[in-house]
């Protein structure tokens, strides 16, 4: 399957809501730490479509059917993001998810940020083996039901170029 991944406008608002509601209330659970109910609320969406100063999204679509939504929001005034994707419930476990993140970290390098934090569920088991592979320097602080790992982006981040094609499993 190709995958091709674009920077997230407000214009995708209607994109993103689609995504949202097609999702399984598990996968809604370990994204969010919450259910997002039959209709996921308006500003859900918005705060999902960051305006570039504190962050940005970028979406992933196999032909014309947006699969993986990724983001980053600066934690701080330090040069920290905290990244977070999602991937529809019928395309996990082919690739997207780490494909997206590769973009993301080539996004965050690029603007000149340092460090990464990921937040998650401590069951969520995806998460958990992609930092592992990516990140395996990850420091990792457990606080009950939750989860951070927190890592140094790589000296050379990869280069995932926009609009670009990907072919994933």
């Amino acid at each position: 399957m190709r995958l091709r991944i674009r920077p997230a406008t407000p214009r995708d608002h209607a994109l993103v809501l689609r995504l949202l509601r097609e999702i399984s209330a598990e996968s809604a659970y370990l994204r969010f730490q919450t259910g997002l109910g039959r209709e996921p609320a308006a500003s859900v969406v918005t705060a999902l479509l960051p305006d570039g100063l504190r962050g940005a999204a970028l979406l992933a679509f196999a032909g014309d059917r947006l699969v993986a939504h990724g983001m980053w929001v600066r934690v701080s005034a330090a040069p920290v993001a905290e990244i977070a994707l999602l991937v529809a419930d019928s395309h996990q476990g082919r690739g997207i998810g780490t494909v997206l993140a590769d973009a993301l970290v080539a996004d965050l390098g690029a603007r000149g940020l340092e460090r990464i934090e990921v937040y998650a569920s401590a069951t969520n088991t995806a998460v958990a083996r992609m930092v592992a592979r990516q990140a395996p320097d990850a420091v990792c602080d457990r606080d009950g039901a939750t989860v951070t790992y927190g890592f140094h982006l790589p000296a050379r981040p990869p280069s995932v170029a926009m609009e670009a094609s990907r072919v994933v499993a």
